[in-house]
C-alpha cells in the first residue's frame, strides 16, 4: 500500500497519503532546498497507488505560499496526474487558495486551464478553515 506521510517543516509542506483513502493532502509553504527530491517522493508514491490498481485520487492543495521552483515541480506533479486521467484513471484537484492573494490564484488558474482531462476546482482557503 502507497504511504507518505510527511511533517511540515519550515521549508516544506505537510502531506498526508493512503491508498486506501485514495486522497493526498499538501498544506503549508513549499520552498525546500531540494525541490527535486521533495516533489519526486510525491510522484513516486502517486505513481504507486495507480500501479497497485487504484482507479482514483483526489489531491487537495492548501499551500500558503511557494516559490517559482515549488510552481514547476507543483505543474510536473499535477501533468503526471493529468495523464493518469487520460489513461481513463478518476482524478481531481481541489486547490484552495487565499482569496487576497491574486498571484496564487492566477497560477492555480494557469494551470486548470494547462491540464487536459484533470479537473482542478478553485476553492477559497477561508472556506476550509
Amino acid at each position: 500500500m502507497a504511504e507518505l506521510h510527511l511533517d511540515p517543516t519550515s521549508r516544506t509542506p505537510a502531506v498526508q497519503f493512503t491508498s486506501t483513502d485514495g486522497v493526498i493532502v499538501i498544506t503549508g509553504e513549499s520552498y525546500p532546498e531540494d525541490v527535486s527530491t521533495f516533489y519526486n517522493q510525491l510522484k513516486s508514491v502517486l505513481q504507486a497507488h495507480f500501479e497497485e490498481g487504484h482507479n482514483s485520487l483526489r489531491a487537495e492543495l492548501k499551500l500558503t505560499y511557494f516559490n517559482s521552483s515549488s510552481a514547476r515541480a507543483l505543474m510536473e506533479l499535477l501533468d503526471m496526474l493529468d495523464a493518469q486521467c487520460e489513461a481513463g484513471k478518476d482524478v481531481s484537484v481541489d486547490w484552495y487558495v487565499d482569496p487576497d492573494d491574486d498571484i496564487t490564484r492566477e497560477f492555480a488558474e494557469d494551470i486548470a486551464a494547462d491540464v487536459g482531462k484533470l479537473t482542478v476546482k478553485l476553492l477559497d482557503l477561508t472556506d476550509d478553515a
